[in-house]
């Protein structure tokens, strides 16, 4: 990074929980978690990724969920019952009610990244899995925090951020 070029600020554990709680209506806990390697990352596990792009479309930053935080986060959102994340979780994948209420949740967390000195991201997808680019812009980023979230009435799991 140039001198003199501002870094993205990452959100601390008490914005996440904030956002989350505000956005959700429900009490949330979230801590601080070791960063982790993404590429170092249980293959058998199942992840979720939000691709973050600049105005010029290239990919500044990320979400990463593991399946769990995902669809009870989507399922919170839409005051869908905790049975029915359960279910997706169970079988592997978000369906498709959850996946675009977790999108709506992972597009609004995008206000946390952004900031007036740095260049403005927006969320452009979410995709399975936790791709090629995103493992290496995580090896290159300033900002690469992880969290474990909690949400009351549902499970909780691990949540990534992490944006040049």
């Amino acid at each position: 990074m140039p001198l003199g070029t501002p870094t993205r600020r990452m959100p601390i554990p008490e914005d996440v929980r904030d956002f989350f709680g505000d956005l959700l209506g429900r009490s949330v806990s979230v801590a601080k978690r070791p960063v982790t390697d993404l590429s170092q990352l249980d293959p058998d596990e199942k992840w979720v990724t939000g691709l973050y792009v600049s105005q010029k479309d290239a990919l500044i930053g990320a979400c990463v969920a593991d399946l769990q935080l995902a669809a009870n986060a989507g399922a919170a959102l839409a005051m869908i019952s905790e049975q029915v994340a359960k279910e997706s979780v169970a079988a592997g994948e978000l369906g498709e009610n959850l996946r675009d209420n977790f999108y709506e949740v992972v597009n609004i967390l995008s206000a946390l990244l952004n900031g007036p000195s740095v260049p403005h991201l927006r969320l452009t997808e979410l995709v399975d899995g936790i791709p090629d680019d995103v493992v290496a812009l995580s090896k290159r980023a300033g900002g690469n925090k992880h969290y474990d979230v909690t949400i009351v009435g549902y499970a909780g799991g691990t949540l990534a951020l992490i944006g040049v």
